[in-house]
């Protein structure tokens, strides 16, 4: 029997990146809830019902999120968790100083980030920018207080957010913001100063430790406790992408995780596949859109 989710699968002639792919399979939602996954990461099962009695509790928020765990190799090693701000308030606080929202937990409202510019191509921080105009635009934002998904790192990740490039998008962003009016000079110089020391005088080994010390020790206990829900909930929409370097076991791993083992499984997934992808990858799209509604939809973009 196949599931009531809806699987879109847009496949594009060659690589756009992050920021476009996401903007391509924003585009293509049915709903105006939609949630953000990456196609490594591993959602926890009551991730989308807690994010969706987030919403219900307080319908003037526009973005939720929730902190994440980090793990390298298998699910259970988990090496730390990376904690978020809660309230609006003090998210908006925080993003003065870094990104607020862990952009793979993210669930928000469609008509609100198309109403913000929608994403943006921005290297490394198409996820900071947007929720920077988000942001200007007055859009409220929370976190829930426990992890959402279990995000795959390894010993390149401090090489990935190191390096002239990485610390020139980031620059840039910060002076966006000083000229936009959401920090003034000295945050602007401090902002700068430690992302220059971090991200272009630290060697990846030092980076590394960097990052070790500023993620908390997780603690299984701070789970929810969460069952089947006795309540119907709005429809919404998981958004994903794809490329070919993308491992196809951890890619089925991310699919499983938010199609087959939710309490709350969501009512479509728009797949964004982006540029050429092996047969090994083809694969594991197809198995996931054989176990969905039979209406799939393939769109080829000029």
């Amino acid at each position: 029997m196949k599931m009531k989710t809806v699987f879109k699968a847009v496949y594009l002639p060659e690589n756009k990146g992050h920021g476009n792919a996401s903007r391509e399979a924003l585009e293509r939602c049915a709903h105006n809830l939609a949630a953000r996954m990456d196609a490594d990461d591993i959602s926890a099962p009551y991730r989308f019902q807690k994010q969706l009695e987030l919403f219900q509790k307080d319908p003037d928020i526009d973005v939720a999120g929730g902190s994440i765990t980090e793990f390298i190799g298998t699910p259970d090693n988990i090496t730390g968790e990376r904690a978020v701000k809660e309230t609006d308030e003090a998210i908006q606080a925080d993003m003065k100083k870094r990104c607020p929202i862990n952009h793979v937990t993210a669930m928000y409202k469609r008509d609100a980030v198309e109403a913000s510019g929608g994403y943006l191509d921005w290297y490394c921080d198409e996820d900071y920018y947007l929720w920077v105009r988000m942001a200007e635009r007055g859009c409220k934002f929370a976190n829930l207080p426990y992890p959402l998904v279990n995000v795959r790192t390894g010993a390149d990740m401090s090489a990935r957010r190191g390096g002239w490039k990485y610390f020139k998008s980031e620059w840039k962003l910060q002076k966006y913001m000083l000229e936009h009016g959401l920090i003034r000079m000295p945050r602007y110089l401090y902002n700068v100063a430690v992302r220059f020391g971090g991200e272009v005088l630290a060697s990846n080994s030092i980076r590394r430790l960097l990052f070790k010390l500023v993620r908390k020790k997780f603690d299984p206990s701070a789970a929810p406790a969460f069952a089947a829900p006795e309540t119907e909930y709005p429809p919404f929409s998981v958004i994903m992408s794809v490329y070919a370097k993308d491992a196809p076991a951890h890619f089925d791993a991310a699919l499983e995780s938010v199609l087959t083992r939710q309490t709350v499984p969501p009512s479509e997934i728009v797949l964004v596949v982006d540029g050429p992808v092996p047969d090994s990858l083809q694969a594991v799209i197809d198995k996931y859109a054989g176990l969905c509604e039979s209406d799939e939809t393939k769109v080829s973009l000029p």
